[in-house]
């Protein structure tokens, strides 16, 4: 009887523990489910944090190597540049020895030409005076000196205003010496200068002056400078994050994400003070150096200064390719805004147009003529 009542019994023990430990167990389940979400949360927001710290030191990386590759070039940029430099002084050093030698030789042959007139009017002086003939007069010889100097100063130098002069002394000792047959001579003569006269002479001493101006502009050209990183942008006093719900009333879902957001910024505010990414624009291609600056203002005054020897050689080649270097240089190194820059390149445009060479006339016909007059007179005075 005990024992029936005893078996009766327990069941009703078990099934009131059970319904008492139903809460319970469901308020486990519940804070077990919310801290695995919590944590998956957590290592998620731990593994994106770990890719972009890689990702950004790996482009940190990227910079630098690109920073490498750029000071290399720039260093060899700088060894070519001194030395086109050095080529380009050997070059205008040369050339002014050159021309120095030509304006000598050009010289002595004129004063021999001096000394050979003189010989000859006192030659022809002393035969007069033995032989008592009347030989042409001396006026004739000085016309022939001067129309042979006249055809040697086209041919060297090229300047037809200084051969128009000569030409029109010739043709007024003709005029005064009153010779028979020289009409012959003068309308020759006329039609030399005429011909001159339609040529269109470069004004080798303003383009001399206007190259030594850009000389002097040159010296005022602002260079490519570094540019200023641009500052970083601060956020207001109404930004969103002023407006954030306070600390104590945030859940851990929102206290997780606040934390990543805080350890985000932060290390991004870090590799910012770490890393300068520089902004260029199309306007400014280079940064010079102190030392690639002094190398490219003499390459620009040497590329001017060869040109302006190139200008009285009348080497249109090497006039040309010289302010073809000069534009370059203007072009590559400074800036296009400075109002210098512009004023320079804009004379380098019209400078590079003119032409040094031009297609003389042949003026020796007055010359023969006046050999002709002579030739004539010396065979009527033999008869």
């Amino acid at each position: 009887m005990t024992d029936k009542q005893d078996t009766q019994t327990t069941p009703k023990v078990t099934s009131g523990q059970a319904k008492a430990n139903k809460p319970a167990a469901s308020k486990v389940a519940q804070k077990s489910a919310k801290g695995g979400r919590m944590a998956g949360i957590m290592a998620l927001l731990a593994l994106l944090l770990g890719a972009y710290t890689s990702y950004q030191i790996w482009l940190t990386n990227q910079q630098l190597t690109n920073l490498q590759q750029a000071s290399q070039q720039q260093a060899s940029v700088q060894e070519s540049l001194a030395g086109d430099v050095s080529r380009a002084g050997a070059e205008v050093v040369s050339l002014k020895s050159s021309w120095q030698q030509q304006k000598q030789i050009l010289a002595k042959q004129q004063q021999n030409m001096d000394l050979a007139l003189q010989e000859a009017l006192q030659q022809m002086a002393q035969t007069q005076n033995q032989s008592q003939q009347k030989l042409p007069k001396w006026e004739l010889a000085e016309a022939e000196y001067l129309l042979r100097l006249a055809n040697q100063r086209l041919a060297m130098e090229q300047n037809p205003a200084a051969v128009i002069t000569l030409l029109q002394a010739a043709d007024e000792i003709m005029r005064s010496s009153e010779q028979v047959g020289g009409y012959l001579v003068r309308q020759a003569i006329a039609t030399d200068i005429g011909a001159l006269s339609s040529v269109s002479v470069v004004d080798v001493e303003g383009v001399y002056a206007r190259l030594a101006g850009l000389l002097e502009q040159s010296l005022g050209l602002n260079y490519i400078a570094v540019i200023p990183l641009k500052a970083a942008e601060e956020n207001g006093a109404a930004d969103a994050t002023n407006e954030e719900t306070p600390v104590e009333t945030l859940t851990w879902d929102q206290k997780a994400w606040q934390v990543a957001g805080d350890l985000a910024e932060g290390t991004w505010q870090e590799l910012q003070s770490l890393v300068r990414i520089q902004e260029r624009t199309t306007a400014d291609q280079w940064l010079l150096s102190p030392d690639m600056e002094v190398l490219l203002a003499m390459r620009l005054q040497l590329g001017l200064t060869q040109a302006q020897a190139a200008l009285l050689r009348g080497q249109q080649d090497i006039y040309q390719s010289s302010l073809a270097q000069v534009a370059s240089l203007l072009h590559d190194y400074y800036r296009h805004s400075d109002p210098v820059v512009q004023a320079m390149q804009a004379q380098i445009t019209q400078l590079s147009q003119i032409q040094l060479l031009t297609a003389m006339p042949d003026i020796s016909s007055s010359l023969y003529a006046l050999q002709d007059l002579q030739a004539a007179i010396y065979d009527q005075q033999g008869e």
